[in-house]
């Protein structure tokens, strides 16, 4: 029992120099989020944003029309599509680009799989179209400001920046399917990425958003390289170290809203997303148990009877600890401290729960599909047959007249 007791009160500490360290990067961030300023630049190269949908998700038409509001002095070229032809996320695009006629707007109906990955394949084709020497890939569930480009483009012209990627965070939650999932992305997810580039990680690319110069991303093959992995973001970001060009964090949080229908949707999730990262960094994620100090306290408390008093100390340090990092966390990254903090406990003990089924199986599912991730993250389809190739792509350019032309 002694030797147990000095485990867990070892975790318990490891977990508060964990939580401490959060709280310390997070607000470090949080502070130069806010003290950046946009300021006058020496160039305003051309910007292609790739948005690919997939079907009619909540908050779509104006995530879109925010790319139409951007304060930039260059040329903006928004590219969005998706695989299915018949995809109703397809009309909304059409009708964004109704509203904001001004807008260089092109929308891709219909794109070839290159591979099991949809979203790299159609990123693929969206990338064909694009026009600018800098290109940025958006999820499209995220909404981003008016000078989000004046944050990103000046991190990808420093010199050796080969890719920059965004923080972000969860917002909008009214369910306790969404609470969940933004608790998992505003005191969790985020916060580790910025410690992690605090550490000196240089491979963090993050699919929410992906800024890259056109040159480099032909160097590493296009999307299509990345379109038979699971973590395709992860991927292109090893492609881009590779080639000894640097990738940036930059000062800027964009907003993504988590949309799970039911909890048990946002647990499924949660399995896919620790499975990805399982695929992703093996040794570097089977180490991360040494951060779940709530549920180590949880069983210090469950135990409390056979334990030394003494023990009541890590106890409290992990559980305040854990509290005062996921404020910092939230504060850093804009997001509201609200009434989601009560279920923080419960999350964080879920999430170990979650950690644990991440070793039990290889199968995943995305969007519907189901998948198994093979070693160092290759995505094959469970079905196969479900793999067949869909329709060659079609274009409609919407000019600045409003009027669609078919492109040759």
């Amino acid at each position: 029992m002694e030797y147990a007791t000095g485990a867990l009160a070892a975790l318990l500490t490891v977990a508060v120099i964990y939580n401490v360290l959060s709280a310390v990067v997070a607000l470090a961030f949080g502070h130069r989020v806010r003290a950046h300023a946009a300021g006058a630049a020496s160039e305003y190269p051309g910007v292609s944003i790739l948005v690919p949908l997939e079907g009619a998700e909540p908050g779509l038409f104006d995530n879109l029309a925010a790319y139409c509001r951007l304060r930039y002095a260059g040329p903006v070229q928004i590219v969005v599509g998706s695989i299915d032809p018949q995809d109703p996320a397809l009309g909304i695009a059409r009708r964004v680009a109704d509203r904001h006629r001004g807008a260089d707007i092109v929308v891709v109906d219909g794109a070839r799989i290159v591979g099991p990955n949809r979203k790299a394949s159609l990123l693929a084709g969206l990338s064909t179209h694009a026009r600018h020497p800098i290109v940025a890939a958006i999820d499209s569930d995220v909404r981003v400001s008016r000078d989000y480009l004046s944050r990103v483009v000046p991190a990808i012209l420093q010199p050796g920046a080969g890719l920059v990627s965004c923080v972000y965070r969860g917002s909008g939650a009214v369910t306790l399917a969404g609470a969940y999932e933004t608790l998992c992305i505003n005191t969790d997810f985020c916060p580790s990425v910025m410690v992690a580039a605090a550490l000196g990680r240089r491979d963090i690319a993050l699919g929410a958003t992906l800024v890259m110069r056109a040159v480099t991303l032909e160097r590493i093959g296009g999307f299509a390289a990345v379109a038979h992995y699971l973590a395709d973001d992860h991927r292109i970001g090893e492609l881009v170290a590779e080639g000894g060009e640097r990738i940036l964090l930059a000062p800027c949080v964009v907003e993504s809203d988590p949309n799970p229908v039911t909890v048990r949707a946002a647990l499924r999730h949660q399995v896919r997303w620790a499975r990805t990262v399982r695929a992703c960094a093996p040794v570097g994620y089977c180490a991360t148990i040494v951060t779940h100090g709530t549920t180590f306290a949880v069983c210090a408390l469950a135990l409390r009877a056979s334990l030394p008093v003494a023990m009541s100390v890590p106890v409290a340090a992990a559980l305040l600890s854990r509290a005062g990092a996921a404020i910092a966390g939230s504060w850093a990254l804009g997001a509201r401290i609200d009434w989601t903090m009560v279920l923080l406990p419960v999350r964080d003990v879920v999430s170990t729960g979650i950690w644990l089924a991440s070793f039990a199986s290889d199968r995943i599912e995305w969007r519907g599909r189901n998948y198994r991730v093979g070693p160092e993250g290759h995505l094959r389809l469970a079905d196969p047959s479900r793999g067949r190739l869909e329709p060659a792509m079609e274009t409609v350019s919407w000019s600045k007249t409003g009027v669609g032309q078919p492109e040759p």
